[in-house]
């Protein structure tokens, strides 16, 4: 049955930053899928809400604290590295919610560290999670936008591309500075294709710890998801 309110897709969202977003965009009349690979019995949890930040978190508590608010939400499992269950996710979204107007790709990999202390098998899981698994998400996603007439938003959580982000981590910054490619050259195939009420865009949370205020970043997630895609020229 389609939701009468957007549907918004959050991948990642069983913990921290991925959490709250989905918490957030409840609160503005979204219904909202949560997925990510961590799941639980949310009515056996103890405290609950447990700690947003630890463990006790999956994406079964956040839909039970999205509910308990009066919200609409539904949990999904998913492993971003397996394409299938990718693919099921954005299935199992159409298919509970009715449509999809907005994905978030949260999910990440973390392994801040020179290239001599990084392991091949760690930097292979990174590039699993991150770019490849934004494109899995993406590639899946895409047909369900062209079904809702071109219609949506993407929210790419990755940093901006400068040489300053590499310090101190390269391995890690690979497979991130490669999702603001996707965000940069998928931006360019929707103007180029006269997808004018799609959008792409990627937000860091790095903008969190310089304004010492998370409300800010999650106030820019709720405003791209509702602004124009593109800014009428003067």
């Amino acid at each position: 049955m389609t939701s009468p309110k957007p549907v918004a897709l959050v991948v990642g969202a069983s913990r921290g930053l991925g959490r709250q977003i989905a918490i957030d965009l409840a609160k503005n009349d979204y219904t909202v899928v949560v997925a990510a690979k961590t799941t639980s019995n949310a009515y056996e949890t103890v405290p609950f809400p447990p700690d947003p930040n630890s463990n006790k978190s999956t994406i079964a508590t956040v839909e039970r604290e999205i509910k308990e608010a009066g919200g609409k939400a539904f949990a999904i499992q998913v492993d971003v590295r397996d394409v299938s269950q990718v693919e099921h996710m954005v299935k199992e979204t159409v298919r509970l919610a009715g449509r999809l107007d907005v994905l978030v790709y949260n999910s990440g990999a973390i392994w801040w560290s020179s290239v001599a202390n990084t392991p091949t098998k760690r930097f292979q899981l990174m590039q699993r999670v991150n770019p490849e698994g934004l494109y899995a998400t993406v590639q899946a996603a895409l047909p369900e936008f062209e079904r809702n007439a071109w219609k949506g938003r993407i929210i790419v959580v990755s940093p901006p591309i400068y040489s300053r982000f590499f310090r101190g981590k390269t391995a890690y910054a690979m497979g991130k500075v490669a999702m603001s490619v996707l965000t940069r050259g998928l931006a360019m195939d929707f103007v180029r294709q006269g997808h004018k009420d799609m959008a792409i865009t990627s937000l860091w949370p790095a903008t969190v710890c310089h304004l010492h205020s998370a409300n800010c970043f999650l106030q820019m997630i709720t405003y791209i998801c509702r602004a124009p895609s593109q800014l009428p020229r003067k």
